[in-house]
């Protein structure tokens, strides 16, 4: 990318995205790692049991490596990017970077950021949200998409999956079907002018 090509994305909005269960499939298609327990927003943070950090990278990648995209992933980000700089916000510990390059969605994002906070996933995802001054997010965590609903400003998007259903989330929370959906539904013209600005 030129100099100018990226000064040119600088200005576009920002949007956010989850990584695994928005772009990298669960195995077997069965998304449970989803929390159903939402977070009460006044709380302090609670502590993270987290593995140390020579000891993150191996892990995920037993865990995550032989996982495959959701299907229509590659095309929804190509159409997310088109309008929008588009930046992974996992809360993985160790970076995606190799995984999305061997599936050739590397050149599709804008950035990649990990957790290398104390935090938890949710409140580090609140945190980075509001630091990177991003417009929306899209989880498929819903106490993630809870938190943000609360105490962003951003626009929180939820990515269906059956476990994520039947809770009583914020009325800020948005559902979409999947990636492809949100593409849809940010498409320039059809996102009610959103064009990332925070969202009260």
């Amino acid at each position: 990318m030129t100099a100018e090509a990226g000064r040119a994305r600088d200005g576009l909005p920002l949007l956010t995205v989850d990584l695994d269960g928005v772009i990298c499939a669960p195995p077997f298609g069965r998304n449970l790692g989803i929390g159903r327990r939402l977070l009460d927003p006044a709380a302090p943070p609670p502590p993270a049991r987290t593995p140390p950090r020579w000891l993150s990278a191996p892990l995920d990648g037993l865990r995550f490596g032989a996982r495959r995209p959701l299907p229509g992933v590659a095309a929804a980000l190509a159409r997310l990017r088109a309008s929008r700089r588009v930046v992974v916000l996992t809360g993985r510990r160790s970076s995606p970077r190799r995984w999305l390059r061997r599936h050739g969605l590397e050149n599709l994002v804008d950035g990649v950021i990990v957790n290398a906070t104390p935090l938890r996933s949710a409140h580090y995802k609140l945190e980075a949200v509001a630091a990177l001054g991003a417009g929306a997010h899209l989880d498929d965590d819903a106490p993630t998409a809870q938190l943000l609903a609360e105490r962003s400003a951003a626009r929180p998007f939820l990515r269906d999956w059956p476990r994520n259903r039947g809770l009583p989330l914020h009325p800020r929370v948005e559902r979409v079907a999947d990636l492809g959906a949100l593409a849809a539904l940010l498409a320039p013209g059809e996102d009610g002018g959103w064009r990332g600005a925070a969202r009260g």
